[in-house]
């Protein structure tokens, strides 16, 4: 239990580091998006159009069926819910990101949209 929560302070330190890199958009494209939940299966999966100016952050939370709920933090923002599922309702769980199926280096604000990326968030443990 210990060794979890270290290993969660040193991911938020890292991303807290690596967190300060403007993100760098495509002129415009799409991006797919796919939502997994606790129990391992796809809640959601389609396309979402972007323009230069948009943040990740903002099209899922103005998405009408993913509509992200979280909070800015010192260390970027953070995911409390998906889909209407709230990581709170599952203990020592969080939303993990995944971009083009590697784990993201950065926070969900500072992913940068490029054409045809792969976005996956899945409700896991800590």
């Amino acid at each position: 239990m210990k060794r979890n929560i270290v290993y969660i302070f040193l991911l938020m330190f890292v991303i807290g580091l690596v967190g300060c890199v403007e993100a760098d958009n495509d002129e415009s494209g799409t991006i797919t998006v796919i939502v997994v939940d606790y129990e391992n299966e796809t809640v959601f999966e389609d396309t979402i159009e972007f323009n230069k100016d948009d943040t990740l952050v903002e099209l899922l939370q103005e998405h009408e069926d993913i509509h992200l709920v979280g909070e800015e933090q010192a260390i970027g923002f953070f995911i409390h819910e998906v889909c209407g599922i709230s990581a709170l309702d599952y203990p020592e769980t969080f939303w993990y990101v995944a971009v083009n199926g590697e784990s993201s280096l950065v926070g969900i604000s500072e992913i940068s949209l490029q054409d045809n990326d792969e976005i996956k968030l899945s409700l896991i443990d800590w």
